[in-house]
């Protein structure tokens, strides 16, 4: 995990759940559980913005320049909003246009409107039914809130890097915190990795403790006992079980609406295999989404990895490390780091070290 966070720069997160209808990026689209087989769809990736350069320029989409963009997440509206890393913005995209919301070019923790705010390396990103985004940075222990005018605030945590709950704007995060989910009522949820630990801003401004003991560990059971190794992305189903991406155990945990962990899929030893929850393997989780089937999605190095609601787990897209849309299993990416899913079960996907936002169709 640290050290594909060191290659991104080269090259560029015990109180009682209180989920409803939860998803990783579009409040409006939770996922859900179960559901009739359906027959199996061709997997199409496709490129929707950015030209790979790696560079900045707002305009049309496919023309317009990125910085390493490492997150993304889907409005209420259906546009898409990128945390720009190295750009140190945050982008927009809609009608096929690429604008920028807030931050300007320089490294800094600062609020304000549109361009006259600041971020280091805004990191991870979710939206709320509002159109709110909230964002974590990778080296400031804060979150971030920017209002659908470009306005940016301090939503919790202080400069301070540490592990308190109480009231959000003086909870203490660590920094590198890499996951980040939100639900409909305005919740937010973040994998606060390096405390170990699930934490959650209730819209109420308070922060609680969902799950882990901070202790580095794989153990099952009731959240306050549970144990993570570098838990990292994050995202939840409308019936209220949240998933996380174990990264240094290399399983996927889920956490039920009553608090009790499981693992849902990986063996624990780190590879690359197809097949039942137990039997598969994970290399190097990152981001992850769940669509309105239930279904789990993480990335795994440069490949889009499926996690059915049984833990059965297949690869959907990616191959070796390139760029080249096309079908799925021929597709490739280099250092994919973000996923959002829309209303239609479309995954997003920001593709760092290429520069571009890519679409993954079912056809």
């Amino acid at each position: 995990m640290t050290t594909r966070n060191q290659a991104i720069l080269l090259t560029v997160i015990i109180s009682s759940i209180a989920f409803s209808n939860c998803s990783r990026n579009n409040p409006n689209n939770p996922g859900g559980g179960g559901g009739n087989p359906t027959p199996q769809k061709k997997v199409i990736v496709s490129t929707v913005a950015g030209d790979g350069s790696d560079d900045f320029a707002d305009g049309a989409a496919l023309s317009a320049k990125f910085h390493t963009p490492i997150d993304i997440a889907i409005g209420p509206d259906g546009a898409l909003f990128v945390v720009d890393y190295l750009d140190h913005r945050l982008r927009k995209i809609a009608n096929g246009q690429v604008s920028t919301v807030a931050g300007n070019d320089n490294f800094g923790i600062v609020n304000g409107k549109g361009t006259a705010a600041q971020f280091k390396n805004p990191y991870r990103i979710v939206t709320d039914p509002s159109g709110n985004c909230y964002i974590i940075d990778e080296v400031d222990t804060r979150i971030r809130k920017v209002t659908p005018d470009g306005t940016v605030s301090t939503y919790a945590g202080t400069p301070t890097q540490g592990y308190q709950d109480g009231d959000a704007l003086t909870a203490q995060f660590k920094v590198n915190a890499e996951g980040l989910a939100s639900d409909g009522s305005g919740n937010i949820y973040l994998g606060d990795t390096f405390n170990g630990r699930i934490r959650k801003i209730s819209s109420s401004a308070q922060v609680s403790t969902i799950a882990g003991d901070g202790s580095e560990g794989l153990r099952n059971g009731d959240h306050g006992s549970a144990q993570f190794r570098f838990p990292g992305g994050v995202t939840c189903d409308k019936q209220g079980n949240l998933y996380i991406a174990d990264e240094g155990n290399f399983v996927i945990r889920k956490i039920t609406a009553d608090g009790t962990v499981s693992t849902l899929a990986g063996s624990g030893a780190r590879g690359v295999a197809d097949g039942a929850g137990d039997k598969a393997n994970f290399d190097n989780l990152w981001d992850i989404a769940a669509d309105s089937k239930g279904n789990i999605y993480v990335i795994d190095d440069d490949m889009i990895r499926k996690v059915g609601p049984d833990g059965t787990v297949s690869t959907v897209a990616g191959s070796s490390k390139g760029y080249a849309d096309g079908d799925g299993p021929a597709a490739k990416f280099t250092a994919p780091s973000g996923l959002a899913i829309d209303a239609a079960d479309n995954i997003y996907v920001a593709d760092a070290n290429n520069n571009r936002i890519r679409k993954i169709t079912f056809q």
